[in-house]
């Protein structure tokens, strides 16, 4: 039962993450912010938001090994995985410079990542000192696309600049439609990451698995 729950919740969390995407994209571009700025840090934000609760509520609920089982296995998944995938099936080609920026960054984010584990313990001040990286690279990221933009722009300056509308956008969806989006991704990113978390305890512990492994699978 408690594998179906935690399946449930997997599924409540996917649904209601890409609700959340949907609903906060578009109110962002009714109130007036740019697309490329929506693309870059909503929708960003708004993918890892399963993610995020599920290891929030691990932490509240003093299961710790299934938050960061849950940072490793996610991230593992995502090279290994869904990178590895694609790439039977098709060639994926990386030699271009835009490409190979992410590569430095997403390495320095490892190697961070390994140094403050190697403490034993990730405290407040470790993650001040994350979530300042995460800052650094958001504010990089969107100076050096606008720049990029300005830089290319020869017909339309408007649409080099801001680029085109991200996934999810829908500049025609109706007021009542973007609230019921952001209601459903509110209450059900919470609903599903405790669902998910509890189970997945539970399976833990009837069976003597440790939390942390149960995070990483």
């Amino acid at each position: 039962m408690e594998w179906l729950l935690v399946g449930s919740g997997l599924v409540v969390l996917l649904g209601a993450g890409d609700c959340l995407v949907r609903g906060a994209v578009n109110l962002a571009l009714r109130l007036g912010v740019a697309p490329l700025i929506v693309g870059l840090t909503i929708v960003g934000f708004g993918t890892s938001a399963p993610e995020l609760l599920v290891s929030i509520n691990a932490a509240l609920d003093g299961v710790p090994g299934i938050a960061m089982g849950n940072v490793v296995g996610s991230n593992t998944a995502n090279i290994l995985l869904i990178l590895g995938l694609p790439a039977v099936i098709v060639t994926l080609h990386t030699s271009t410079y835009d490409t190979k920026k992410p590569y430095v960054i997403m390495i320095a984010a490892s190697l961070l990542f390994i140094a403050l584990a190697s403490f034993g313990e990730f405290g407040r001040l470790s993650g001040l000192v994350l979530l300042s990286a995460l800052a650094t690279f958001m504010i990089y990221t969107i100076k050096n696309t606008l720049q990029e933009r300005k830089a290319t722009a020869k017909i339309n300056a408007e649409k080099a600049e801001f680029g085109d509308l991200p996934e999810g956008a829908d500049p025609s969806m109706a007021k009542w439609k973007i609230a019921i989006f952001l209601l459903i991704g509110l209450l059900g990113l919470p609903f599903g990451a405790e669902l998910l978390v509890a189970n997945a305890t539970v399976i833990a512990k009837t069976h003597g698995v440790s939390d942390t492994v149960i995070g990483l699978t």
